[in-house]
C-alpha cells in the first residue's frame, strides 16, 4: 500500500502516485457556431433480442436542437444501427463438464466399491462462467450424469509357480554343457502389490566328463595294384580320441583305447574307410575332385525372394591330357542340393580402363564376388571400341567418345563435315620419343629427318574425305595459268623484230665467227 505525502500547507503531494494512472485534466470539446445545425447527444442503444441471429440489430437516435441558419446547410445523421452479433449484449450459452474425480471410498476403506463425481458449469460465448440459470433460461436441458459408482482394485501380489526340475544337460560330455530350470507367473501383480521378478529361468554348467569319439584320418594316395595307372583303391584310418568338447582349445584330441569309443559307431564308419579311385594313364582324360559347395543362393526377383529354401552347387572339371581324345572325354559335372539361410544378391556389369581400344568386362555380385553368371547378357558393355570411319590418318587413334582424334603432341585438323582431316604437330611439343619405334627384330627404326617431318606435315591432299576437290586446288590452277600466260606474252614481246631493223646495216659478227676465207678480210 502506497503512503500519502503532504506539503507544508497540508495538501497531498502527487509524487507518490503512478503518473500513468493520473486522470486527464483536459479534453476536447465542440462548440457549435451560430449558423450550424445543433443536435443532441446520442441516446441509449436499444436492446437486442434474447436469441441473436444474423439479421438482428440494435439502434440509437438523437434529435435536432437548432436548425442551421442557411437553407442549403444539412444536419448530421439522426439514427445509427449495428448488428447485434458485434456487440457484447448478444451471447450464447452452453454447459461444460469437468473430468471425473478420483474414486471416493467410505471411511477407513482402501479398496472396494465407491463413487466419483464431476462438476457442471454454464459458460458464456465469451468464455466467462455464469450461473446455471442462464443455460436453463435458453432452453438447455441438463441430462448429463454427474455421479456414478466406481471400484478401487485391492492390492494383489505376484504369485509364481515352483521351480521346475533341472533339465537334461545340453551336452553329454565336455565342459561346454549347461542345464536349465524355469518357473512361470500364476498371478500378475495389481495396484500396490508385490511385482513379479524378471528372472524366470536359471542355468548351471554340467557334463564335466571327457568326450570319446571316432576320428577319420585323411585319405591315402590312390594305390593301383601291380600297375602304374588305372582303377585303384584309397584308404584311411579310424582312431579313437578324447577331447573336452571344444576342438579349438588346448589340449588337442588325444588317441586313447579303441574300446572307449564303442563298436556300434565303428561298424557304421567302417564302410567309409575305403573308396575306389582312378590314376589316369598318359593320354587319358579324367575328372578332378569335387569343388567345395557354393554359397546358398535364393531365386530372387528385384532383390526379393519368395522362397525359404535355396540351392547350392559344386562341380568337377575335366582334365584333357591329349587334345585328340577331346571328343571321348566327359563334360563338366554339376551337382546341386537344397540349403537354408540363403541371401538375395544383385548383379552388375563392371568395366576396366581402355587399353589399345580394348577393356575388360566382368560380372560382379552385390557382396563383391566376381561371378561368371547372373548379369543380363543383353546389357553387357562392349569390350572393343570402334570408330566409323576407321582412324587411318597418321598419329590418329579412336577416342572413348567413338570419334577419331590425334595422339598427344598433335592437334586435330577437321574437315567442314566434322571428320578428322589430318594431325599436325603441336608447336613447342617434343615428339621425338614417339618416332623411335621398335621393329620386329627389336632394333630401333631410325627417326625421319626434320625436313621429312616438315614435308609430311605440309603435304597437301587435293581431295577431302568427302570426295570433293579442295578450294586451294582451284586457286593453284588459276595462279599457274596466269603465270604461264605471262611467260608466253613476255617471250612474244622479246622475240618479235622491230620496224627500224631494215634501214640499219646488219650487225657485224664477231671475228672468230665471221671469217670465211675471203681475201678482203
Amino acid at each position: 500500500m502506497r503512503g500519502t505525502a503532504s506539503r507544508e500547507d497540508g495538501s497531498p503531494d502527487g509524487s507518490m502516485c503512478d503518473p500513468e494512472e493520473m486522470p486527464p485534466r483536459a479534453q476536447l470539446c465542440y462548440l457549435a457556431c451560430p449558423n450550424d445545425c445543433v443536435v443532441s447527444a446520442w441516446g441509449a442503444w436499444s436492446n437486442c433480442p434474447p436469441q441473436c441471429d444474423a439479421g438482428s440489430a440494435r439502434n440509437r437516435s438523437r434529435q435536432i436542437l437548432r436548425l442551421p441558419a442557411m437553407e442549403n446547410a444539412a444536419c448530421p445523421d439522426l439514427l445509427q444501427s449495428e448488428p447485434c452479433l458485434l456487440n457484447s449484449t448478444c451471447f450464447t450459452y452452453q454447459y461444460r463438464v469437468s473430468d471425473w474425480s478420483t474414486c471416493q471410498l467410505s471411511e477407513n476403506a482402501i479398496c472396494g466399491q465407491g463413487s466419483r463425481s464431476r462438476l457442471l458449469d454454464c459458460v458464456q460465448s465469451d468464455g466467462k462462467m455464469v450461473e446455471l440459470q442462464k443455460c436453463q433460461q435458453f432452453g438447455l436441458i441438463n441430462k448429463l450424469q454427474l455421479l456414478e459408482s466406481c471400484v478401487v482394485d485391492c492390492p494383489v501380489s505376484c504369485i509364481l509357480s515352483d521351480w521346475s526340475p533341472w533339465a537334461d544337460c545340453s551336452h553329454t560330455c565336455g565342459t561346454q554343457g549347461h542345464s536349465v530350470r524355469t518357473r512361470r507367473i500364476l498371478q500378475e501383480a495389481h495396484e500396490e502389490g508385490r511385482p513379479c521378478p524378471s528372472q524366470l529361468s536359471q542355468t548351471k554348467p554340467c557334463s564335466i566328463r571327457p568326450c570319446y569319439m571316432w576320428l577319420l584320418n585323411d585319405w591315402s594316395p590312390c594305390a593301383v595294384e601291380g600297375a602304374k595307372c588305372g582303377e585303384g583303391v584309397r584308404r584311411r584310418n579310424l582312431s579313437c580320441v578324447v577331447h573336452w568338447g571344444n576342438w579349438h582349445e588346448s589340449p588337442p584330441p588325444q588317441p586313447v583305447d579303441r574300446e572307449l569309443c564303442g563298436d556300434v559307431l565303428r561298424q557304421q564308419l567302417q564302410q567309409e574307410m575305403e573308396q575306389p579311385c582312378f590314376v589316369p594313364c598318359p593320354g587319358d582324360c579324367h575328372l578332378t575332385q569335387w569343388s567345395t559347395w557354393s554359397s546358398c543362393q535364393l531365386t530372387c526377383l528385384e532383390g526379393r525372394s519368395f522362397e525359404s529354401t535355396g540351392r547350392q552347387a559344386r562341380s568337377r572339371a575335366v582334365i584333357i591330357q591329349a587334345m585328340e581324345n577331346q571328343g571321348s572325354c566327359p563334360h563338366q559335372v554339376f551337382e546341386t542340393q537344397p540349403c537354408k539361410g540363403g541371401k538375395c544378391h544383385s548383379y552388375q556389369w563392371k568395366t576396366g580402363g581402355w587399353t589399345n581400344n580394348e577393356r575388360p568386362v566382368w560380372c560382379q555380385r552385390s557382396d563383391g564376388v566376381n561371378v561368371t553368371g547372373g548379369c543380363f547378357p543383353q546389357k553387357r558393355p562392349t569390350t572393343l571400341r570402334h570408330c566409323h570411319p576407321a582412324c587411318t590418318k597418321p598419329f590418329s587413334h579412336c577416342t572413348p567418345s567413338g570419334v577419331c582424334g590425334c595422339e598427344k603432341g598433335y592437334t586435330e585438323v577437321m574437315t567442314s563435315h566434322g571428320f578428322l582431316d589430318y594431325c599436325t604437330r603441336t608447336p613447342g611439343v617434343d615428339n621425338s620419343k614417339k618416332a623411335d619405334v621398335k621393329t620386329n627384330s627389336g632394333r630401333i627404326k631410325p627417326r625421319p629427318s626434320q625436313s621429312n617431318d616438315l614435308f609430311s606435315e605440309w603435304t597437301l591432299r587435293p581431295v577431302g574425305p568427302d570426295g570433293r576437290v579442295k578450294l586451294w586446288v582451284y586457286a593453284v590452277a588459276i595462279v599457274g595459268f596466269i603465270v604461264v600466260l605471262f611467260i608466253v606474252m613476255l617471250s612474244f614481246l622479246i622475240c618479235k623484230p622491230s620496224k627500224t631493223s631494215k634501214a640499219s646495216p646488219p650487225p657485224q659478227k664477231p671475228l672468230t665467227l665471221a671469217y670465211d676465207g675471203d681475201v678482203d678480210m
